[in-house]
Protein backbone atom coordinates (compact mmCIF):
# COMPACT_ATOMS: atom_id res chain seq x y z
CA UNK A 1 0.00 0.00 0.00
CA UNK A 2 1.21 3.37 -0.32
CA UNK A 3 2.63 5.23 2.69
CA UNK A 4 2.09 8.75 3.47
CA UNK A 5 4.89 10.73 3.31
CA UNK A 6 6.08 14.64 4.20
CA UNK A 7 9.06 16.08 3.24
CA UNK A 8 9.84 20.19 3.64
CA UNK A 9 12.09 22.12 1.25
CA UNK A 10 13.52 25.31 1.67
CA UNK A 11 12.41 26.42 -1.84
CA UNK A 12 8.71 28.42 -2.13
CA UNK A 13 6.19 26.40 -4.45
CA UNK A 14 6.57 28.32 -7.34
CA UNK A 15 10.33 27.64 -7.54
CA UNK A 16 10.30 24.01 -7.43
CA UNK A 17 7.22 24.06 -9.88
CA UNK A 18 10.02 25.96 -11.96
CA UNK A 19 12.97 23.56 -11.31
CA UNK A 20 11.04 20.38 -11.98
CA UNK A 21 10.12 21.66 -15.21
CA UNK A 22 13.42 22.27 -16.14
CA UNK A 23 14.49 19.40 -15.13
CA UNK A 24 11.53 17.18 -16.06
CA UNK A 25 11.28 19.06 -19.10
CA UNK A 26 7.12 20.06 -18.54
CA UNK A 27 3.83 17.84 -19.79
CA UNK A 28 5.12 17.75 -23.56
CA UNK A 29 8.32 16.05 -22.91
CA UNK A 30 9.28 12.99 -24.04
CA UNK A 31 10.14 10.50 -20.90
CA UNK A 32 13.74 10.12 -20.18
CA UNK A 33 15.04 6.56 -18.25
CA UNK A 34 14.90 7.77 -14.52
CA UNK A 35 12.40 9.80 -12.76
CA UNK A 36 9.61 11.78 -14.66
CA UNK A 37 6.32 12.94 -13.63
CA UNK A 38 4.55 16.57 -13.67
CA UNK A 39 3.16 19.09 -11.44
CA UNK A 40 2.01 22.34 -10.73
CA UNK A 41 2.36 24.82 -7.82
CA UNK A 42 -0.18 23.03 -6.10
CA UNK A 43 0.57 19.29 -7.06
CA UNK A 44 3.07 16.57 -8.00
CA UNK A 45 3.21 13.09 -9.43
CA UNK A 46 6.36 11.92 -9.78
CA UNK A 47 7.20 8.02 -10.84
CA UNK A 48 10.39 6.11 -12.26
CA UNK A 49 10.16 5.71 -15.85
CA UNK A 50 11.14 2.22 -17.45
CA UNK A 51 11.12 2.93 -21.61
CA UNK A 52 9.27 -0.25 -23.40
CA UNK A 53 8.00 -1.58 -20.07
CA UNK A 54 4.38 -1.15 -18.94
CA UNK A 55 3.78 -1.64 -15.16
CA UNK A 56 0.77 -0.68 -13.31
CA UNK A 57 2.20 -1.53 -10.22
CA UNK A 58 4.93 1.11 -10.44
CA UNK A 59 5.96 2.78 -7.20
CA UNK A 60 4.30 6.59 -7.88
CA UNK A 61 4.40 9.74 -5.74
CA UNK A 62 1.46 11.96 -5.43
CA UNK A 63 1.68 15.22 -3.26
CA UNK A 64 0.39 18.78 -2.56
CA UNK A 65 2.75 20.74 -1.75
CA UNK A 66 2.22 24.43 1.04
CA UNK A 67 4.10 27.10 1.39
CA UNK A 68 5.30 26.48 5.06
CA UNK A 69 8.14 28.62 7.12
CA UNK A 70 9.70 30.35 4.00
CA UNK A 71 9.66 27.12 2.30
CA UNK A 72 7.11 24.35 0.92
CA UNK A 73 5.50 21.49 2.93
CA UNK A 74 5.34 18.22 0.43
CA UNK A 75 2.59 15.67 1.52
CA UNK A 76 1.62 12.94 -0.36
CA UNK A 77 1.73 9.19 -0.98
CA UNK A 78 4.39 7.35 -2.35
CA UNK A 79 3.89 3.48 -3.27
CA UNK A 80 1.43 1.32 -5.86
CA UNK A 81 -1.76 3.04 -7.01
CA UNK A 82 -4.52 1.94 -5.21
CA UNK A 83 -6.43 0.22 -8.20
CA UNK A 84 -3.64 -2.38 -7.89
CA UNK A 85 -5.06 -3.80 -4.28
CA UNK A 86 -8.81 -3.37 -6.00
CA UNK A 87 -7.44 -5.28 -8.55
CA UNK A 88 -6.05 -7.82 -6.35
CA UNK A 89 -8.56 -7.92 -3.56
CA UNK A 90 -10.95 -8.72 -6.33
CA UNK A 91 -9.23 -11.42 -8.11
CA UNK A 92 -8.47 -13.25 -4.77
CA UNK A 93 -12.07 -12.57 -3.55
CA UNK A 94 -13.60 -14.23 -6.78
CA UNK A 95 -11.35 -16.93 -6.47
CA UNK A 96 -12.00 -17.70 -2.80
CA UNK A 97 -15.29 -17.59 -2.76
CA UNK A 98 -15.53 -19.85 -6.18
CA UNK A 99 -13.07 -22.90 -4.49
CA UNK A 100 -15.54 -22.64 -1.37
CA UNK A 101 -18.72 -22.76 -3.19
CA UNK A 102 -17.43 -25.59 -5.78
CA UNK A 103 -15.76 -27.49 -2.99
CA UNK A 104 -19.01 -27.16 -0.90
CA UNK A 105 -21.60 -28.23 -3.80
CA UNK A 106 -19.06 -31.24 -4.79
CA UNK A 107 -18.53 -32.50 -1.06
CA UNK A 108 -21.91 -32.14 -0.69
CA UNK A 109 -22.96 -33.88 -3.62
CA UNK A 110 -21.28 -36.74 -2.80
CA UNK A 111 -18.68 -36.18 -5.72
CA UNK A 112 -15.62 -38.51 -5.80
CA UNK A 113 -12.47 -37.02 -4.68
CA UNK A 114 -10.77 -37.09 -8.22
CA UNK A 115 -13.82 -35.16 -9.89
CA UNK A 116 -12.54 -32.33 -7.56
CA UNK A 117 -9.23 -31.79 -8.04
CA UNK A 118 -9.63 -29.78 -11.86
CA UNK A 119 -11.80 -27.44 -10.17
CA UNK A 120 -9.57 -26.84 -7.12
CA UNK A 121 -6.08 -27.34 -9.03
CA UNK A 122 -7.09 -24.50 -11.16
CA UNK A 123 -8.01 -21.80 -9.06
CA UNK A 124 -4.82 -22.09 -6.93
CA UNK A 125 -3.00 -21.82 -10.26
CA UNK A 126 -4.35 -18.46 -10.50
CA UNK A 127 -4.05 -17.20 -7.07
CA UNK A 128 -0.38 -18.21 -7.72
CA UNK A 129 -0.23 -16.00 -10.90
CA UNK A 130 -1.95 -13.45 -9.13
CA UNK A 131 0.63 -13.52 -6.31
CA UNK A 132 3.64 -13.61 -8.60
CA UNK A 133 2.08 -11.14 -10.46
CA UNK A 134 1.92 -8.63 -8.08
CA UNK A 135 5.89 -9.56 -6.89
CA UNK A 136 6.97 -9.34 -10.47
CA UNK A 137 5.19 -5.75 -10.54
CA UNK A 138 6.54 -4.73 -7.55
CA UNK A 139 10.18 -5.94 -7.60
CA UNK A 140 11.52 -2.52 -8.54
CA UNK A 141 9.36 -0.52 -5.96
CA UNK A 142 11.89 -0.14 -2.97
CA UNK A 143 14.55 1.48 -5.58
CA UNK A 144 12.07 3.35 -7.28
CA UNK A 145 11.11 4.40 -3.95
CA UNK A 146 14.56 5.45 -3.05
CA UNK A 147 14.95 6.81 -6.22
CA UNK A 148 12.23 9.36 -6.17
CA UNK A 149 13.27 10.61 -2.55
CA UNK A 150 16.92 11.19 -3.99
CA UNK A 151 15.88 13.00 -6.99
CA UNK A 152 13.27 15.28 -4.40
CA UNK A 153 16.65 15.74 -2.61
CA UNK A 154 18.50 17.02 -5.21
CA UNK A 155 15.81 18.45 -7.14
CA UNK A 156 14.59 20.60 -4.77
CA UNK A 157 16.21 19.68 -1.71
CA UNK A 158 13.35 18.14 -0.08
CA UNK A 159 14.24 16.43 3.44
CA UNK A 160 11.84 14.50 5.72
Amino acid sequence: MARRIVLTSPLAPDAIARKMRKVLGGRTAKPARGVTGNGSEQTMTLFYFRPNIRNSFQTTLVATMEPADGGTRIEGKIGPPAGVFVFLGCWFGFLIVFLAMVVGGMAASGAPTEAIVPFVAIPLAMMGFGAMLYRLGTWNAKKDKAAILEFLATTVEARP
